[in-house]
């Protein structure tokens, strides 16, 4: 896997207590991948996005608005993605912006967003 800002760079893997991380060997580039299929890698103001739609995003089904697999089928249909595409690890910020909004609206309104 290569740095989305410097392309002819591999990522790097390390080892940590929350599974292989692969970073950019660039001194002072922060984007960082995960291993596995749950994200793709992303710059440090992406992965703070990521973080804070997922809080955003946790909290609204948690409340029992709507179930998680609901959530995530609405999520999807208010984005215009599948659902398979529907993944905040995925997301580029403008996605994990919209997510807020969406989650802050119908936590707010406890009314389904039109879409």
């Amino acid at each position: 896997m290569k740095c989305t800002i410097h392309s002819a760079r591999e990522l790097v893997p390390t080892d940590t207590q929350y599974g292989k991380r692969y970073s950019c060997p660039v001194g002072g580039c922060t984007v960082v991948l995960w291993d596995g299929s749950t994200s793709t890698p992303a710059d440090y103001a992406t992965r703070q996005a990521r973080m804070e739609a997922h809080d955003y995003f946790d909290r609204l089904w948690h409340s029992g608005v709507f179930s998680r697999k609901r959530a995530y089928k609405k999520l999807a249909a208010y984005l215009g993605l599948s659902k398979k595409k529907t993944h905040i690890g995925h997301f580029d910020h403008q996605q994990c912006t919209r997510t807020i909004d969406f989650c802050k609206t119908i936590t707010e309104t406890k009314k389904e967003v039109e879409l």
